[in-house]
């Protein structure tokens, strides 16, 4: 004890902290043989453990250089993903603002027609996030009863979709390049009422100078309907009730009644001979 105090004395009163202490008493090592065994079996735990370490330290290693061969790759994609994304807005601008307000004059006018037959209508441009899915949608309503509806092969009646595509199509008369339109038998399934009006303002709107030629292909046409000087009627005077030389004298007179009653009257002694 004495000799513990000169040495305690020796260093200026510096002893060991506690945690020191603790760990001298729990160190059982009664003589340097033990200290020696001990010594040994730590270095041999320790030469064990370091083989181990290694391989993991290798395994840490590949890791953490995936980790920033990875990491670099995507800071790569960002970068490519932005440019891209910027490009694709700059194209974007460059033509949906014209697109946009191309479809808002195609709504207007149709909707103005389908005001017109006391309906409602609209023309939407659908978007998608993949540009080979856009189109434009036409939604329509024929009673108050109803709800705006897209249109579509199933749900509207074969003459609502008539009136639809044709109004359509008067939509987009003086908005775009296209010599001459050819509507086949649009008339067919009709209601008089909303025949009689699409007729007039289809011949209202293809007749406007610069626009586009109609050609209205039909069986039949609603009696006392309005003409004007810009159109012709083409009649295809064909069949078995017609005369012989009926086409031979067509151009040096034609009476369009007085040809209409004979070919009524020969149709009618057939079926009375028959």
């Amino acid at each position: 004890k004495q000799w513990y105090q000169r040495r305690v004395r020796g260093t200026g009163h510096i002893g060991p902290t506690d945690r020191q202490k603790r760990l001298f008493k729990e160190f059982t090592v009664n003589s340097l043989e033990d200290l020696d065994t001990q010594l040994n079996e730590a270095k041999a735990m320790a030469d064990c453990t370091g083989t181990e370490d290694t391989q993991v330290i290798e395994e840490y290693n590949e890791r953490q250089q995936e980790i920033m061969n990875y990491t670099r790759d995507v800071e790569s994609n960002q970068k490519r993903l932005a440019y891209f994304e910027a490009t694709i807005k700059k194209l974007r601008n460059s033509w949906y603002p014209q697109l946009n307000d191309m479809i808002d004059k195609i709504n207007t006018k149709f909707r103005t027609f389908f005001g017109n037959i006391n309906c409602a209508g609209e023309v939407l441009l659908s978007e998608h996030e993949d540009y080979d899915k856009w189109g434009i949608d036409l939604r329509v309503q024929f009673r108050n009863s109803d709800e705006m509806k897209r249109l579509t092969s199933s749900y509207q009646s074969g003459g609502e979709k008539s009136v639809s595509t044709i109004l359509y199509l008067l939509s987009l008369q003086g908005l775009t390049e296209c010599p001459f339109r050819v509507v086949d038998e649009i008339n067919q399934g009709m209601d008089p009422r909303n025949e009689r009006k699409v007729f007039e303002m289809m011949a209202n709107v293809a007749t406007i100078s610069g626009t586009s030629q109609y050609f209205l292909i039909t069986p039949k046409l609603l009696p006392a309907l309005d003409y004007n000087d810009k159109m012709n009627i083409l009649g295809i005077y064909n069949g078995e009730g017609l005369e012989e030389n009926t086409h031979d004298n067509l151009e040096q007179s034609f009476d369009h009644d007085t040809l209409i009653e004979k070919v009524r009257f020969r149709m009618t002694q057939s079926q009375v001979v028959a």
